[in-house]
């Protein structure tokens, strides 16, 4: 049972790297693992440690991704995705430190709730990268990608 999620994993991971290469998003539908985050990565976390920063909404649904921040340690931003739908079907989020190359995610088609919440390090001088997707009907809408920035200091 591991081999297969480490396999399922992977093919996840590769498939996440080659789409969004191919200018797309994410699409995995593997649960992710929290020993699995690359390095500044972390999650997911049932919850976001941080203050609330901004939700963005997903075109046509009852979708929306969260965003928070801290500027514990060196910084860290946080994303989930949320959406009201009964029963499970795939939820996802990526995100990624407006620095790197490098993205972290989760994505299953068998949430109820939401997905994530994903964490990315060392961004108390930088922005994150975050995208969000819900299917309806086993129609996917996505949240297109979006830049958050750390709230200014007063």
């Amino acid at each position: 049972m591991r081999i297969k999620r480490r396999i399922a994993t992977a093919v996840a991971i590769i498939g996440l790297v080659a789409t969004t290469a191919f200018g797309g998003a994410a699409t995995a539908s593997a649960q992710t693992f929290p020993d699995k985050a690359p390095p500044g990565y972390a999650g997911p976390f049932p919850t976001c440690k941080g203050a609330f920063l901004e939700q963005i909404d997903i075109p046509q649904t009852t979708g929306y991704i969260r965003v928070y921040y801290s500027s514990e340690g060196s910084g860290t931003f946080c994303a989930m995705t949320f959406d009201n739908l009964d029963g499970k079907h795939h939820i996802e989020v990526v995100l990624q430190h407006a620095g790197w190359t490098t993205q972290w995610y989760d994505s299953d088609d068998d949430y109820e709730t939401y997905a994530g919440g994903i964490y990315v390090s060392d961004a108390n001088t930088l922005c994150a990268k975050v995208y969000g997707e819900v299917t309806v009907n086993g129609v996917p809408h996505p949240s297109g990608w979006n830049t958050i920035c750390k709230p200014p200091v007063a």
